[in-house]
């Protein structure tokens, strides 16, 4: 008799929280799993911002201001603008989010992320709601809201000028 295992598929789950510096961001959106761990999904997405083959990363500029981007699975992207990230809880100035379907945002001083770790590295976790934002006629429309909950990061940081 011969016997085989089969090695059971893992179930995608939310990154840990961690504070390395891994390349990890994750959250659920509309209670549906969005994630990316420090690789590419490999998709050519809408927009100037989308740049295949980059894990989720921060910048800061020589203000001081910090962006965190993450090109994540389903064609989805996210951007933060912080303008004066420390260690604790801080005010998002503004977040997008872009889907293959359309274009989200939120407005400033309104959503908080709490960074755990703000040095060469920056970790922490967010939650928000957005509205939709129409691109023909630039208006946010509220109905289309979304929510985005249980969100984690662990990034490095890098510098830029804007």
């Amino acid at each position: 008799m011969l016997m085989s295992c089969k090695k059971e598929k893992e179930i995608p789950r939310l990154p840990e929280e961690t504070q390395g510096g891994f390349g990890m961001f994750g959250c659920l959106v509309n209670g549906e799993l969005v994630i990316q761990e420090g690789k590419s999904w490999g998709w050519v997405g809408p927009g100037p911002y989308v740049r295949p083959g980059r894990p989720p990363f921060g910048v800061q500029d020589s203000e001081g201001r910090f962006k965190l981007v993450a090109y994540v699975e389903y064609r989805h992207t996210f951007e933060f603008f912080i303008s004066q990230p420390k260690v604790g809880q801080c005010v998002i100035d503004s977040v997008f989010f872009w889907t293959a379907s359309g274009h989200y945002y939120a407005e400033r001083d309104v959503q908080h992320i709490y960074f755990t770790r703000f040095d060469s590295i920056a970790s922490g976790t967010f939650m928000f709601d957005a509205d939709y934002y129409d691109r023909q006629t630039h208006t946010l429309i509220p109905d289309k809201k979304i929510q985005v909950r249980k969100g984690r990061f662990d990034v490095r940081i890098g510098t830029i000028n804007w």
